[in-house]
């Protein structure tokens, strides 16, 4: 049995119990005194346990509220079901990934272990890497080396880029790469998929342009994959269905929200940073008329063009 799953055992049993005894520990997983009191040792001193021995209950008990281990069971088993899900879907079962996820496993207390199986995690978009350009964008980084790529945009234009790879992102399922672009001068984002070529420049090196709190800045300034330091604001509200869905969503770690009144009936409002104006629209478009635009003006006046280019291609089908 892991040292992990023996320390979840005990702060589990100290948070329900009130305390744990030494021999309650040393049955449960047939050890030695001598290992359960390093495991507490490892608690308070690793792990900065308020940990104690309470001499006149013969058992060891916190004394203050301690959450580092809070539902340990439960989130090791959604960080499983995350791993397994994502490892199959991406084409990579294999006897390595068993070990990992058992390795995961080993930290779940035995009477949880069962429920392994039961938990799923499913995404409904997943868009698998080509192994072979990952590979060598993983290496030019590994190497600091600038990169030559031919690349196919959204809209199915070719172009030879210069890039400076920085991180690869998994973003809602698409795998794609964070660069400096060394023509435009700027950092973009490049969907992984639509890369038909890449290799490194040898002896082209990087600059150390960004740190790594840059980088992250910039990977979370604003919702969506479309990244950048300059973000929009917009608010949108939603009614009905779509009011009960994204009440339990968090689509930016900014996001601000509030119930409001609006014609007799209730509206969630929500605002958040956008690095892209296209991006979020289409996800307040994907609900429908349960969803409207409130700001700002230019948000507003994109959504209300994009519905007239729909009507338009409706009315044109039609004919």
């Amino acid at each position: 049995m892991s040292q992990l799953e023996r320390i979840v055992f005990i702060n589990r049993t100290i948070e329900e119990e009130g305390g744990v005894h030494t021999a309650q520990i040393a049955s449960a997983y047939r050890i030695s005194r001598r290992q359960v009191l390093r495991d507490i040792d490892y608690l308070r001193t690793r792990l900065e346990a308020p940990i104690v021995y309470d001499a006149a209950k013969k058992w060891y008990t916190y004394t203050k509220e301690f959450t580092l281990f809070s539902n340990s069971n439960e989130r090791i088993l959604v960080l499983n079901a995350m791993y397994r899900s994502l490892a199959k879907s991406q084409g990579i079962m294999s006897t390595l990934t068993d070990m990992l996820g058992e390795g995961l496993d080993s930290g779940v207390e035995k009477g949880y272990r069962s429920l392994s199986e039961k938990i799923l995690f499913i995404t409904p978009v997943q868009d698998w890497p080509d192994y072979d350009i990952f590979n060598q964008v993983c290496s030019a980084m590994k190497s600091e080396l600038r990169m030559t790529m031919h690349y196919r945009n959204a809209r199915s234009e070719l172009s030879v880029r210069h890039i400076e790879p920085l991180r690869l992102v998994n973003y809602s399922g698409r795998w794609y790469l964070l660069a400096f672009d060394l023509q435009h001068k700027q950092l973009r984002t490049f969907h992984l998929a639509r890369i038909l070529s890449i290799a490194p420049i040898q002896g082209d090196r990087i600059l150390r342009r960004f740190s790594e709190e840059d980088l992250d800045a910039f990977i979370t300034s604003g919702y969506g994959i479309f990244m950048g330091k300059e973000v929009t604001y917009v608010t949108f509200r939603v009614y009905g269905w779509a009011k009960e869905t994204l009440s339990t969503q968090t689509w930016h770690k900014e996001q601000q929200q509030r119930v409001v009144k609006e014609d007799g009936r209730e509206a969630l409002e929500i605002t958040l940073p956008a690095a892209d104006l296209h991006e979020i629209l289409s996800a307040i478009l994907a609900f429908g008329a349960a969803a409207k635009p409130v700001g700002p003006p230019q948000f507003v006046e994109l959504y209300r063009s994009s519905l007239a280019d729909m009507q338009k291609n409706l009315e044109t089908s039609l004919l």
